[in-house]
């Protein structure tokens, strides 16, 4: 009876490590790491490396992890202004909420975050404001989102297409449909998603952050369940 009580014991612990792996396991792909947010909103903007330091906002709240995603601690940052984008100053972790882009065009299109306002010397974990020493605004840093250069001088841009909200109409929605290279090479996502940013790594390797997965844009808008957002980070350098 003893025997047969502690194999129950050690079935249902073996049962539960199983269900505790499987939460946090984050899906893979053949070219991509996948990661998921914390919270039920977009991957806004990402900074750091997924191999030591991670940093992500959904727009109002900062997450680092150090684990590839399997666990995330929030940042205090408490203020209600949305995050638009991260750089980094020495030390300095900058957080800008505001976004300003180029007139509308799907080929020369460039957005950037600006206006840091909120800095952090712990790689994310607490926030305090930030006042640059310019007076001049056009001095002050500015983060390209939708825009890279790599290293070797090749640009990676999130691809978009424009659909008209009704026919005949002269309004569109905006669909972002991937990413592309100077080159006219295409990288294709695993799944469809609203891309909101890119970033680079020390290492070359290419991170779009994004929506969650999206069944449907445009007048069909829809995501496939969770609202949860979705950072992939390419496994080779983008060169």
């Amino acid at each position: 009876m003893k025997n047969s009580l502690l194999a129950g014991l050690l079935v249902l612990t073996l049962g539960a490590c199983r269900k505790d792996d499987e939460a946090l396991a984050q899906p893979e792909y053949a070219d991509w790491y996948a990661l998921r947010a914390p919270d039920a909103r977009p991957i806004e903007a990402v900074y750091g490396n997924i191999d030591s330091t991670l940093v992500i906002t959904t727009r109002y709240q900062i997450y680092q992890t150090t684990d590839r995603g399997k666990t995330w601690q929030v940042g205090d940052y408490k203020a209600m202004y949305g995050l638009t984008g991260f750089a980094a100053r020495a030390d300095t972790l900058l957080a800008f909420t505001a976004s300003t882009n180029t007139s509308f065009d799907t080929t020369t299109y460039v957005s950037y975050a600006v206006n840091p306002s909120y800095a952090s010397l712990d790689k994310g974990l607490t926030w305090q404001g930030y006042r640059s020493l310019s007076r001049r605004p056009d001095l002050e840093p500015r983060v390209a989102l939708n825009r890279l250069t790599a290293p070797s001088g090749t640009e990676y841009s999130i691809a978009y297409r424009l659909k008209p909200t009704a026919p005949n109409s002269g309004s569109n929605y905006i669909e972002t449909v991937g990413i592309k290279t100077s080159t006219g090479r295409r990288l294709a996502l695993p799944n469809s998603h609203q891309i909101q940013s890119l970033y680079f790594d020390s290492q070359s390797r290419l991170y779009v952050a994004a929506s969650a997965k999206l069944c449907g844009q445009g007048q069909d808008f829809a995501f496939c369940g969770e609202q949860n957002g979705v950072l992939y980070v390419s496994k080779r350098p983008q060169l």
